[in-house]
């Protein structure tokens, strides 16, 4: 694949960059005697005044973002991914990854200009030259093969609490062959470079020097300001990207828990933006005066199911419980009725079929199918996440249902992190958990967010908890996503977990993403990633 050259064809205007085309841009505005301003509310954002012949070119340079669910950036690590939100857009900011994607999932060179994976065990990437951390410390292949075993060795793993790329049984080694060249040996294949994932690019051995949770060392576009743990992050941007330097100089997000104090503040100017607009809350922002409404990916959720301890162990307890889902309910309290549903997750966002099953809402059924199982006293608690309000939306119409079906139920919200070590990490939930996220492409990597980590691991059962699902999970993983043989196998993932309840579905829909009006080069793409470096203010 070809290598993405670094941008240095640029021009400073102030503290601002822009290339030769912008700025040819704004030289032709000055000279005809217009102001260059960015619409939407005065924000107090930083601007730059440049003097031309017969008028004054207005540029800003500073974007204060808004971001929904302040529970997942309680901490900047890059190591121990906390969800979403960071992976898919903070991560980026202030790290670059092996590789990027693009709106149709192919991948495309940033710190690896090139790979192959001919050999099915064995990866080897090219190393980008002339980058430099943000200590000014150069880039090396130690750095990049560090970065990877710290998300694949099992023993850094533990002590990272990262959440892994690849099995243990799978992990061999991450290798520096030369300055440029990194080698990574798996015991079968493993596509860690689709993985949604990413691998975020860290110096050789700095976990525990650098205290990853509250200080930043990356490679990325830009370098950290402030922080503070679950109310916002500053950044300035990184004057010696390999890239080229951000056009806009001050990036802000700052962290709501509340959809309704996000609204006010992009209203009375307080943000420029926002990020991750739940579909429930997208009115509220809809025509705010300045601002352009977009949606940047499909957010769903869906529940995981501890599998390996009673009395979801069973797979007709799992289904006997669909009758308990009221849809329609669910969607009005979650989605205000714009999500999408089906018990095969796939046919709602891919081009897959497969079987769907046909559960109507009906909690007297449940309560008889239970009956029939001898399973009428069964407990089933729900977990959801500190800051998803839809999933604890959800839950609260679930619980009624369940109870109304005899079942003892619960609902406990955890903080993020929480969360995180009790599913990704030791497997003890119990009953069912909330997850979410915006879908993955390509489906393969669909599948693995529907069973990790509910098929693959549990504090209450030794081994694979699903025997079947795990080795079809594993044969998914170990197949190219582009392999012809792949829809067939996600087919039978489509079945399975149809057939067996595998995983209770939730819903899908649009997520919304406000800009100020002439806000260009906000990047997305199929996996709900967002990359905010070549943002510009334009006329």
């Amino acid at each position: 694949m070809k290598e993405v050259q670094p941008n240095t064809d640029l021009v400073r205007i102030g503290n601002g960059f822009f290339n030769r085309r912008q700025f040819l841009a704004l030289s032709a505005v000055a000279g005809g005697g217009l102001a260059l301003a960015a619409c939407g509310t005065d924000s107090g954002s930083s601007t730059e005044d440049t003097a031309a012949e017969g008028g004054t070119t207005e540029v800003k340079t500073a974007l204060k973002i808004g971001m929904n669910s302040s529970s997942v950036a309680e901490s900047l690590t890059p190591v121990a991914i906390q969800g979403y939100v960071w992976s898919q857009m903070l991560g980026f900011v202030f790290y670059d990854p092996l590789i990027k994607k693009d709106d149709q999932g192919n991948l495309v060179p940033c710190i690896a200009t090139e790979w192959d994976t001919t050999d099915p065990t064995k990866t080897i990437l090219k190393i980008r030259e002339g980058v430099t951390f943000h200590d000014g410390t150069p880039l090396t292949a130690a750095d990049v093969a560090y970065s990877i075993a710290v998300r694949s060795d099992p023993k850094l793993i533990e002590t990272t609490q990262g959440r892994p790329l690849m099995t243990p049984e799978q992990w061999v080694s991450a290798t520096a062959v030369d300055d440029t060249t990194v080698e990574v040996v798996t015991s079968e294949r493993v596509e860690f470079l689709i993985n949604p994932q990413p691998v975020l690019v860290i110096q050789n051995e700095s976990f525990g020097k650098v205290n990853y949770a509250n200080e930043v060392n990356g490679t990325g576009p830009y370098k950290l300001g402030k922080f503070t743990s679950g109310t916002g992050v500053e950044c300035v941007a990184n004057d010696a990207y390999w890239d080229g330097v951000p056009s806009v100089i001050d990036l802000s997000f700052t962290f709501y828990k509340d959809p309704a104090t996000s609204a006010t503040s992009l209203k009375s100017g307080q943000v420029d933006a926002l990020y991750d607009v739940a579909p429930a809350n997208i009115d509220s922002v809809s025509d705010v005066e300045g601002t352009v409404v977009s949606e940047m990916g499909t957010y769903a959720f869906w529940w995981i199911i501890q599998m390996g301890k009673e009395p979801l162990n069973d797979p007709e307890v799992r289904k006997a419980l669909r009758h308990c889902f009221d849809v329609e309910a669910i969607n009005q309290a979650s989605f205000k009725g714009r999500g999408k549903f089906s018990w095969n997750p796939f046919k709602l966002f891919t081009v897959n079929s497969g079987a769907d099953a046909d559960v109507d809402f009906d909690p007297e059924k449940t309560k008889q199918l239970l009956a029939d199982l001898g399973k009428s006293d069964i407990t089933v608690p729900i977990l959801c996440i500190e800051g998803y309000n839809d999933g604890v939306s959800a839950a609260q119409v679930m619980q009624q249902s369940f109870q109304a079906a005899g079942i003892t139920c619960e609902v406990e919200i955890a903080p993020a992190q929480d969360w995180l070590d009790r599913t990704y990490g030791k497997g003890t939930w119990e009953g069912i958990t909330f997850n979410a996220g915006n879908l993955p492409f390509p489906s393969k990597n669909f599948f693995d967010y529907l069973v990790n980590p509910s098929t693959i691991l549990s504090a209450y059962k030794k081994g694979d908890v699903v025997e079947a699902a795990a080795e079809l999970y594993r044969t998914i993983n170990a197949t190219p996503f582009d392999a012809p043989e792949i829809s067939d196998l996600l087919a039978q993932a489509e079945k399975m977990i149809v057939d067996d309840a595998i995983v209770f579905m939730g819903l899908g829909a649009g997520v919304g993403l406000v800009l100020p009006e002439g806000v260009t080069g906000v990047v997305t793409n199929g996996f709900g990633d967002v990359f905010w470096d070549k943002a510009v203010f334009s006329a």
